[in-house]
């Protein structure tokens, strides 16, 4: 059991592992100046925040009227490379989503896509899961 023990504590140890990134800070920084900000110091919003900015302006562009005529004709590409109906092209909601979508390609981040594209000719308004109503696919 000693041996175990000892076996176990050696190997803990041994992966300790320094996830700091950026810059390291200055020695004699003043106070209040210490550390790196932003995502690995460069001062911008990290992925999971582009993210987040793509998923509520995308739920923005694709909010609908059921019944109403005039919807979810328009399409713009997302972060997969899919092509999402919205509720209407030139409004300022749809501009939102797809400079959202700009951000987040410019800042290299990976989004999670399905294996590939729903081939969908037409938009509809539609209450799916429960939520909505969006503009679907």
């Amino acid at each position: 059991m000693i041996i175990l023990c000892a076996t176990i504590s050696a190997f803990v140890t041994g992966c300790v592992y320094d996830w700091e990134v950026g810059a390291p800070a200055s020695a004699d920084a003043g106070p209040g100046t210490g550390g790196a900000g932003g995502a690995g110091g460069s001062g911008g919003p990290d992925c999971a925040d582009l993210q987040a900015d793509v998923e509520a302006a995308r739920i923005a562009a694709k909010s609908c009227v059921l019944g109403a005529s005039g919807q979810c004709a328009e399409k713009v590409t997302d972060e997969c490379g899919c092509h999402s109906f919205v509720k209407a092209g030139g409004s300022a909601e749809v501009q939102g989503f797809v400079a959202a979508v700009e951000a987040f390609q410019a800042a290299d981040c990976k989004p999670s896509c399905a294996a590939s594209c729903s081939v969908v000719v037409t938009g509809m308004c539609l209450i799916v899961g429960g939520q909505g109503p969006y503009c679907t696919p």
